[in-house]
């Protein structure tokens, strides 16, 4: 995946490029592009009035991955997947420039099953659609 923001590198680090500012590494993908890695220090990274975590919309929007764990200083892990940030998320418009577009995730919405009743309701809805088009098709 390459967007405009985006940068994968040949070691899988994820770099986030913004203008007037230096490239950064926001996270790593596991060897076999399925799940993001980030790592998150409460004090500087977490949406404290939100009780969020924000996400790279663009990383969320275009990668292929699945799966995301936030890796925390005290040897935590937050586990979500990918859609069900892009589904539940909520977007945070912030006043200071240098921002990148985020989506955030409140903390009380990570969590494997959590995650996976969203994937679940998202292929329950896939599949009306398909079936829908097919009976559109039919008619």
């Amino acid at each position: 995946m390459e967007t405009s923001n985006i940068h994968i590198t040949p070691s899988r680090e994820v770099r986030l490029s913004l203008p007037n500012q230096k490239p950064r590494i926001i996270g790593w993908l596991s060897e076999d592009g399925q799940i993001f890695h980030t790592q998150r220090n409460p004090e500087k990274h977490f949406h404290h009035q939100s009780n969020s975590v924000c996400f790279n919309f663009e990383l969320l929007r275009d990668g292929n991955f699945k799966w995301i764990i936030v890796h925390l200083p005290f040897g935590k892990e937050l586990l979500t997947t990918r859609n069900h940030i892009l589904e539940i998320g909520f977007f945070l418009y912030f006043k200071k420039q240098g921002f990148e577009k985020q989506k955030a995730l409140n903390l009380l919405d990570f969590g494997i099953e959590k995650a996976q009743v969203t994937e679940s309701h998202l292929r329950e809805k896939q599949f009306k659609n398909c079936q829908q088009n097919l009976f559109n098709e039919a008619a």
